[in-house]
């Protein structure tokens, strides 16, 4: 993915919140993801989305959303390595 899509996948603090708990490790609906990131299904809908098409996020069985492959940290690091960039999730939002 070029580094400017990148960018602009990156550049809304939802997004970051919901990496933020797939980075956890288990696989959420979007209505987990709503309530755990504090936005409306229908929104938290839309930026999963822009997450799947960037294949940042991947949808699995049942409607369940998780990393990608190759995306998910090591159990307790909260640093994505997407290549062009390394993201901290740990940092205070």
């Amino acid at each position: 993915m070029p580094l400017s899509k990148l960018c602009s996948v990156l550049g809304e603090m939802t997004r970051w919140k919901i990496l933020r708990e797939l980075a956890k490790g288990e696989p959420l609906p979007v209505k987990e993801l709503a309530g755990r990131t504090g936005r409306s299904s229908d929104v938290v809908q839309k930026h999963v989305t822009m997450l799947k098409e960037a294949k940042i996020v991947v949808q699995g069985y049942g409607r369940l959303y998780k990393l990608a492959p190759g995306i998910q940290p090591e159990p307790g690091a909260a640093v994505l390595d997407l290549g062009h960039c390394v993201i901290r999730l740990d940092l205070p939002s």
